[in-house]
């Protein structure tokens, strides 16, 4: 899929024009929605189909050809502290890192219940991507490349 994208432009997320095939790709694939007071950052709908899909296997679900998918980086970061116990992989669409797929795993839930691994994928847009990586502290570097 190719072209742009408008998204955006009410409940507190400007609007902006995306170019990046591989976002317009997954947001045509699934369904998604803002996350509130947090411009250019989206959660998918359709949570209960693609939380046991890592980052690569959602983008495969999205169609996204295997060649595309295997140029991709992926980061795995784990957090030291207390606040931020799930670790998270950040999938950049391209290299100047502008657009991407940050994803939580959720090895719990409230009561401490292993589930196995399932994934909360947030789809981030330019006004969003970097903006988070920065408030969570996240700098991605290849000591956090995941191989996998």
């Amino acid at each position: 899929m190719s072209g742009e994208l408008m998204i955006g432009g009410s409940k507190g997320h400007v609007e902006e024009v995306v170019t990046d095939p591989i976002f317009i790709s997954i947001y045509a694939a699934f369904r998604w929605k803002r996350i509130p007071n947090c411009t250019g950052r989206y959660t998918c709908r359709d949570h209960n189909t693609v939380s046991h899909l890592t980052p690569l296997m959602l983008l495969r679900a999205a169609c996204i050809d295997a060649s595309t998918i295997t140029g991709l980086k992926q980061y795995y970061i784990t957090f030291d502290h207390g606040e931020r116990r799930n670790p998270i992989y950040v999938v950049p669409f391209a290299d100047d890192g502008l657009t991407g797929l940050i994803s939580y795993v959720k090895m719990q839930d409230e009561e401490g219940i292993d589930h196995s691994s399932r994934f909360v994928h947030t789809l981030n847009s330019m006004s969003g991507f970097q903006r988070k990586l920065s408030a969570i502290n996240v700098v991605l570097s290849d000591e956090n490349l995941d191989s996998s």
